[in-house]
């Protein structure tokens, strides 16, 4: 099963989310994109010359596409009158099993992905962008695993004592003054540095140098909390003491 079966089977139990009506009557056929027998349309309604991601199509020379595609990328709502539809799929973060379809900000996103996963097969999916359809590329999640696609990259997150420790370094970075601008691209301009100290920077530095391009290390950094959610929290912004290699520091 992939993330768009689960997508089109929530999708027909929500109550806001609706997909649009067939365009025409559907035929058995083979999807192009999943490569299922099942209930088809014409790939034409879908999939036109601006769709560019062949590699993804599983059967790229087939003019069929499943319903279970049409329902998934079609579900939706009018919103304040506007003549274009808000398609959650691809304009909106999102977790999803085959009943429960749950649209996500991106503090939604860190709860899912911290939190405990949903009991059933489910996918999950975090943008920005919100163009990128995630139901092409959004793996499904049994068991213990915990892998998201975030834009067009997907994260493992199952390892929680990695994640954990990814989060909690970063944290503790960021509160000590290093913003998530700089968490990100780990460039220190040298008032930054003599803002937070150079201890502080080095330790960082040597901390982020094996890490920074990683997938997880970038998700989390992603992730972290913004400068209004950091007032909430209390965050005193005082640099605590350098981190022993191997300690988390706290979470959010």
């Amino acid at each position: 099963m992939s993330s768009l079966h689960l997508l089109a089977e929530a999708f027909r139990r929500h109550a806001d989310y609706q997909p649009e009506p067939y365009p025409e009557a559907p035929v058995p056929g083979l999807c192009c994109i999943t490569g299922d027998d099942c209930d088809t349309i014409a790939r034409k309604h879908l999939l036109g010359p601006s769709f560019t991601d062949l590699e993804l199509l599983a059967l790229p020379d087939s003019d069929r596409i499943g319903v279970h595609v049409w329902d998934a990328f079609t579900a939706g709502e009018l919103r304040d009158g506007k003549a274009r539809r808000y398609c959650p799929e691809r304009m909106s973060s999102w977790r999803c099993t085959s009943d429960r379809f749950e649209p996500l900000t991106r503090q939604g996103v860190r709860d899912a992905v911290f939190g405990e996963p949903p009991p059933k097969p489910w996918a999950g999916y975090a943008t920005t962008s919100y163009k990128k359809h995630g139901g092409l590329r959004a793996p499904v999640n049994t068991g213990s695993s915990n892998v998201w696609l975030w834009e067009s990259v997907r994260v493992d997150c199952t390892d929680k004592g990695a994640l954990q420790d990814t989060w909690g370094t970063l944290r503790h970075y960021q509160d000590a003054g290093i913003p998530r601008p700089v968490l990100e691209t780990g460039d220190m301009e040298p008032h930054l540095v003599g803002k937070v100290g150079v201890a502080l920077a080095l330790d960082y530095q040597r901390w982020a140098r094996s890490r920074i391009e990683s997938a997880l290390y970038q998700f989390c950094v992603y992730l972290l909390p913004s400068a209004e959610e950091l007032k909430e929290l209390g965050s005193t912004r005082a640099a605590p003491a350098p981190l022993a290699r191997g300690e988390t520091g706290s979470l959010f």
